[in-house]
């Protein structure tokens, strides 16, 4: 029934529209497609990171994007964001009441720096993180997705399953997850795939599991 394979640039705007119905009402669906589609090409220009999909019929049905981050503050929401910086600003032109999104409001200083940084072509020097607290890797899963038609067909436990293939790969057996405190359809979901409550912030939980 379901295809999985490697995603591709040429793929992007296919998972794009995959993402924009998973999560209509995500910050990123509504700064546009181009913006989502610059945000999954993160994953695609460096070797830690991977992007794959499923597909019915040729049809994207569902997405998993992950990395193995390399150091402390190697994240993957800064990321994406700096990568995917100029079609965020396009999407705000657009949509400028997204400027007081939670999600953007958050990000006020990057933003600003980001802006001081294209006017003046200097960048601020990167602030050390827990320099010397040891680094342990482990497998970061940052976006997984299932369009609507397809859930319950076992396509998120293939997608589940392949992220935990991708970890053997890179040599890592602790994967880990960011989920919004009130996205309780989200946490059943993990703790059925066995994954467990590592850290509780404000407004989002760190779930882990190791394989």
């Amino acid at each position: 029934m379901f295809t999985i394979k490697n995603s591709t640039r040429e793929e992007l705007p296919d998972l794009a529209a995959c993402h924009m119905v998973c999560f209509p009402a995500s910050l990123a669906s509504k700064l546009g497609k181009r913006y989502v589609q610059k945000t999954l090409e993160w994953f695609l220009v460096n070797p830690n990171r991977f992007l794959y999909h499923i597909s019915n019929q040729e049809k994207v049905v569902g997405y998993c994007g992950g990395f193995v981050p390399a150091k402390y503050g190697d994240g993957s929401s800064s990321g994406m964001l700096q990568y995917a910086f100029n079609d965020a600003i396009k999407g705000i032109i657009r949509n400028p009441f997204l400027i007081f999104h939670p999600e953007v409001r958050q990000h006020y200083p990057f933003i600003w720096m980001n802006i001081k940084r294209k006017i003046t072509g200097k960048a601020k020097p990167a602030q050390p993180v827990a320099a010397n607290k040891p680094f342990t890797p482990f497998a970061g899963l940052v976006v997984i997705a299932v369009h609507p038609q397809f859930r319950g067909t076992g396509a998120a436990q293939l997608l589940m399953g392949e992220f935990e293939n991708r970890m053997r790969s890179y040599r890592q057996n602790e994967l880990v997850l960011s989920v919004k405190k009130d996205n309780g359809r989200a946490i059943n979901a993990y703790q059925k795939f066995g994954l467990k409550i590592k850290e509780e912030h404000p407004q989002t939980y760190v779930m882990n599991k190791f394989i």
